[in-house]
């Protein structure tokens, strides 16, 4: 019975440790929202940051629910396909910081 208690608080640590990421996220987002405020006349590269800390809180939900409702498929199916977006925009991300280094 020992074994099946130390799973299940396994299991809710690091649903909590992985809320706590997506709780983290979720203020970057809105502190880069805040910075896109500031900077959006000159460049709109924080509007993508503020997008991808948005989609990094998502992911970070997910995989927090996932943990919490014990490996459920279709939460492991969100988080995959939103690392997928995630890893696009900071792939345009780059290419912006890129193109904006050689102009």
């Amino acid at each position: 019975m020992a074994d099946i208690a130390a799973v299940i608080s396994n299991n809710l640590l690091i649903s909590c440790i992985r809320a706590v990421a997506a709780l983290l996220f979720l203020t970057a987002f809105f502190y880069m929202a805040k910075i896109h405020q500031r900077a959006k006349d000159t460049t709109d590269v924080w509007l993508l940051v503020s997008f991808a800390a948005f989609t990094a809180f998502l992911i970070s939900l997910s995989n927090s629910l996932e943990w919490y409702f014990n490996r459920n498929a279709t939460l492991d199916a969100i988080g995959v396909y939103l690392g997928t977006i995630f890893s696009l925009v900071w792939v345009y991300i780059a290419f912006r910081f890129m193109s904006m280094r050689k102009g």
